[in-house]
């Protein structure tokens, strides 16, 4: 059961970062960029818990411990993904080198184990995997490996506790009616996440709790992995949301912003964003092209392709469509895609044009995909929309 768990985890955390990063219409920001990274180094100090816990770490000691100084930079990057959500940001800076800090300590104070032969280590994790307890008093490096264990617990509390408070500043702060339906849709995305770090706070502090009071809780395995176990369900969870609402990682409207001039803002550097409601000239942009020029006869026709052209914003476009025209780019394409196959079949029959012809003339690059799109949309397939 624990297998299979740690094992869908990876794998729906693997699909989120081709989600994020390689789909074909992915959303490019720096934010989703830092909640790939999150996602990647989460991957892996899991299969490392997994190896552990299965005992196929003996199989590659190598690999005991490498991830260790991954788990003290990854509260870090989800706080800084839920700060660059919520405050638009668009890269790291210099005051943000301070949280890397952490990882830097646990990997240099790892540096002797990491250069131990192989065939050393090798005798160390067969002897961790035999009796788990020894992972939490063996002195791996320089700093004895119980000040690890109390301050992970610390470190990812203290981050929690920021990413709830952003959350808390933004909802008083940002009331704006216009656009409050995709603001609510992704605080909801960002509470969901910040959650998912909470339940991983909590596991660590029952762990604590066991180790303090609870007599040979050590040397279960079970409760030993307790945090792997929670991080393991948290990924699922928030990998899985993903999966089924990739529209949220186009991000809060931060369509255009300036700075609010006020006295009481005097002592803050923040940009506070301000945001703005008239997208004439972008929606008649969109409108020109995918009507008068019929941009949406090109096959594989993209929303980062549309952005360059149209010069506009792949997170400002994708914003438009899904609230302007109240629909999901896809959807919004193959719309104009269909109307233009039964425009054509107004004027000539079949005997003259197949579907299959029309629907590549259209823009689709399967006739299984127009077939879907035509049904999504009237409910029935095409040759029953034709008949009747």
């Amino acid at each position: 059961m624990t297998e299979t768990l740690y094992l869908g985890s990876i794998f729906c955390a693997l699909l989120t970062v081709y989600l994020l990063l390689f789909r074909e219409n992915a959303f490019k920001s720096y934010a989703n960029y830092v909640l790939a990274f999150f996602y990647l180094f989460s991957v892996a100090c899991i299969s490392i818990y997994l190896l552990v816990y299965t005992g196929l770490i003996n199989k590659v000691p190598y690999l005991y411990k490498i991830t260790g100084p991954l788990n003290y930079l990854t509260p870090a990057l989800s706080y800084l993904y839920v700060r660059a959500v919520l405050l638009n940001e668009k890269h790291l800076t210099i005051k943000d080198l301070p949280h890397i800090i952490p990882f830097l300590i646990v990997f240099f104070s790892y540096i002797p184990f990491y250069l131990l032969p192989i065939a050393e280590k090798a005798i160390i994790v067969k002897a961790i995997v035999n009796n788990i307890s020894l992972a939490g008093t063996y002195q791996f490096g320089i700093i004895p490996e119980n000040l690890f264990f109390i301050f992970i617990p610390i470190l990812t509390t203290f981050y929690v506790i920021l990413q709830w408070q952003l959350i808390f500043n933004f909802k008083k702060n940002n009331k704006q009616v216009e656009v409050q339906n995709q603001i609510s849709i992704v605080i909801k995305w960002i509470k969901i996440f910040t959650t998912s770090s909470t339940f991983f706070v909590v596991g660590y502090l029952f762990l604590i709790y066991g180790f303090l009071n609870i007599t040979n809780f050590i040397n279960s395995s079970f409760f030993y992995n307790i945090p792997g176990f929670i991080l393991s369900l948290s990924f699922l969870i928030i990998s899985a949301y993903l999966l089924i609402n990739p529209y949220v990682l186009s991000g809060l409207p931060f369509i255009k912003y300036n700075e609010i001039e006020s006295s009481l803002l005097e002592n803050d550097t923040r940009v506070i964003p301000f945001i703005e409601t008239d997208y004439s000239k972008e929606i008649n942009l969109i409108d020109d092209y995918f009507n008068q020029k019929q941009s949406f006869l090109i096959q594989g026709l993209n929303i980062s392709r549309v952005a360059v052209e149209l010069n506009i914003p792949v997170r400002d476009l994708s914003y438009i469509i899904n609230n302007y025209y109240t629909t999901r780019f896809n959807d919004f394409v193959n719309k104009y895609r269909i109307e233009y196959i039964i425009n054509k079949m107004n004027i000539a029959h079949l005997e003259i044009y197949t579907l299959e012809s029309l629907s590549k003339e259209a823009g689709f690059s399967h006739k299984s995909s127009f077939y879907r799109a035509f049904k999504k949309i009237y409910n029935i397939t095409p040759l029953e929309y034709f008949k009747n």
